[in-house]
């Protein structure tokens, strides 16, 4: 039968989907050597400074919410982590990943974690290391600005589509400072709409 259970993270069901999402993208995501191809991610060695700043951030953050038992925030961010993840990634960034993700998933990140070509087990493994020194402030508040930028997006359209209407483009302008922030492939591909800055 189907669990109607509500727990301080959301429902059984929520939680359920995450992992289903977890496992499912993971086994797609995780190649088993650094070698192999894979539809959705690919393992790199090079360094993001996006991407490092992120994990760091998050790390600081999902540290702090699990040792004052505020799980609930520690699986949002684990969340917006996973969905910020780019196509190219280290596999430093994704261990650190599974670690994080470990505490409330451990049989799931452990077969990920050995799909990534590791021979110990993660239980066994070090929590993540923070480095404050990556952690850029100015990134974190352009991707801030971006995700509000799209929340706003998806909003306008929702009420687009309640008044019967579609959009087929947008176009958003900014300050010639802010180009930058704005990345026309990623906004299209985050809205499902052609974007133009």
């Amino acid at each position: 039968g189907r669990v109607h259970t509500n727990l301080a993270t959301g429902s059984i069901g929520d939680r359920s989907k995450f992992l289903k999402d977890q496992w499912v993208g993971g086994i797609n995501i995780l190649p088993v050597s650094e070698d192999a191809k894979s539809d959705k991610v690919k393992i790199s060695n090079n360094q993001n400074k996006k991407i490092d700043s992120k994990i760091n951030k998050s790390i600081k953050e999902i540290t702090s919410d699990i040792e004052n038992f505020r799980y609930n925030l520690a699986v949002i961010k684990l969340r917006q982590l996973f969905s910020n993840l780019p196509n190219t990634i280290s596999k430093n960034v994704l261990g650190d990943f599974l670690k994080l993700l470990h505490p409330f998933c451990p049989h799931i990140t452990e077969e990920l974690w050995e799909k990534l070509g590791n021979k110990k087990f993660l239980s066994l493994e070090t929590w993540p290391k923070l480095d404050e020194s990556k952690i850029d402030n100015k990134l974190e508040e352009q991707e801030e600005t971006l995700n509000q930028t799209i929340s706003d997006i998806n909003n306008i359209l929702g009420i687009f589509k309640e008044k019967g209407n579609d959009a087929k483009s947008i176009y958003i302008y900014v300050m010639p400072n802010e180009l930058s922030v704005f990345d026309e492939t990623l906004l299209t591909s985050k809205i499902g709409l052609t974007v133009k800055v």
